[in-house]
């Protein structure tokens, strides 16, 4: 194995109305990977919100994630 070093930083914004600070918090010149599970995110419009509050972003989207018992 080779040597490295890894890091990755994270911010975590939690609460109510938080997805309004998306166009702050993440640079327009992202490129957004969105991952989620089952349907529930399309299905209460949560994937619509995010996608709305990251306008001119490049947003790919990665659904079906099965959940890890």
């Amino acid at each position: 194995m080779l040597n490295f070093n890894f890091y990755n930083p994270t911010h975590i914004v939690f609460g109510k109305d938080t997805l309004d600070q998306l166009n702050t918090l993440v640079p327009l010149n992202a490129k957004v990977l969105v991952t989620y599970g089952g349907g529930s995110v399309k299905k209460f419009g949560t994937l619509e919100n995010v996608i709305k509050n990251l306008p001119g972003r490049e947003i790919f989207e990665f659904g079906g994630i099965e959940p890890n018992p």
